[in-house]
């Protein structure tokens, strides 16, 4: 469910974001050339992009279930990065994406500029990305509530794979955080450590945290395991609109918030129309996002029984994702340097 500079993960110059784009975009045509075969009754099918956080897999197999048992469409998940999903989307191989984190250079190229991709409007949610430590370390040491108390106690997070430095915990290093900067400029004696994916280190601070053992981490929110383990936030240096504009290196303050978002090929509202106004009038909230993300990941329900679940408990909201006279979400772009 993360980078940014501020977007949720992303390469460190936009040279670099573009060129990967167009080199993955290829391969993105090879996997999912099944994905536009025809459908139900000659309809298109729709595709939508699976990223790798929980979060964006509940809004899909909801989406999916209502669409496919009430619009009468085909609905395939085709797990995907983020930043390919973008010109994977200008070539009809992805039909939105039902969850964007940021990606301001992204949202200017294909928005803005070819107008190749359509803003479907506000998800409902708001992300926040930030430092993280059990609750219980904070009443512990409350000095840790802000970096400067880490800064003071680095030594309770020394690890072999850290060692003769405190150990940062990030999730997959394809993620390009923050993290490294702000360790450097603040002049912290840490060491960031990738766990190699968001599930192992998930895993490793489930068992640091059941052992009562010092972590620190790099987490966010809508997240459902929040609602399971008491996590607290280390305060960092304010965001402010200057820091935005440093280079990536140069970062030196808390990560910015979030307002999550939707996208679709621009196509879609001609090919697809009563899709694309089902995907403009989804909203809903990060409660909504979570309660399926829990019973997808830790009751390991199915896709479709945890949509039902859903569907069947919050009829009214689903009708007005359906509904000619709900309005569509609020389009927001993203915040310029996100």
């Amino acid at each position: 469910m993360h980078e940014r500079r501020w977007i949720r993960r992303r390469p460190a110059r936009l040279a670099v974001v573009l060129a990967v784009a167009g080199l993955i975009a290829v391969a993105v045509v090879i996997s999912v050339a099944s994905a536009s075969v025809s459908g139900t009754a000659g309809k298109p099918t729709i595709v939508l992009a699976n990223n790798s956080w929980e979060g964006s897999v509940a809004n899909n197999v909801v989406a999916q279930y209502v669409i496919e048992k009430n619009l009468g469409y085909n609905v395939n998940l085709l797990t995907i990065d983020e930043i390919p999903a973008w010109p994977a989307m200008v070539q009809g191989k992805i039909s939105a994406v039902m969850e964007v984190w940021g990606h301001s250079p992204l949202y200017a190229q294909y928005v803005k500029g070819n107008h190749k991709v359509a803003d479907a409007g506000l998800e409902g949610p708001n992300g926040n990305i930030g430092w993280y430590v059990p609750t219980y370390l904070v009443k512990a040491h409350p000095e840790l509530a802000t970096w400067k108390g880490v800064k003071k106690d680095w030594k309770l997070f020394v690890t072999p794979q850290s060692s003769p430095q405190g150990q940062f915990l990030d999730g997959s290093p394809s993620y390009v955080t923050n993290d490294a900067a702000l360790v450097t400029n603040l002049g912290l004696d840490l060491k960031v450590v990738f766990a190699g994916t968001e599930a192992a280190q998930l895993t490793e601070i489930e068992q640091d945290y059941k052992a009562k053992k010092p972590v620190l981490f790099y987490w966010y929110t809508p997240q459902y395991q929040n609602a399971i383990y008491k996590f607290s936030q280390v305060a960092l240096p304010p965001f402010t609109t200057a820091c935005a504009k440093l280079k990536p290196a140069q970062i030196n303050c808390a990560y910015p918030p979030y307002h999550l978002y939707k996208v679709m090929a621009a196509t879609l509202a001609t090919q697809a129309p009563t899709v694309a106004s089902f995907i403009r009038r989804f909203n809903w909230t990060s409660d909504d996002q979570n309660s399926v993300s829990y019973n997808l990941a830790v009751k390991h329900m199915s896709n479709s029984a945890a949509a039902a679940a859903f569907v069947n408990s919050h009829q009214a909201l689903v009708k007005s994702w359906l509904s000619s006279s709900t309005k569509p979400t609020k389009v927001e772009p993203p915040t310029p340097g996100t």
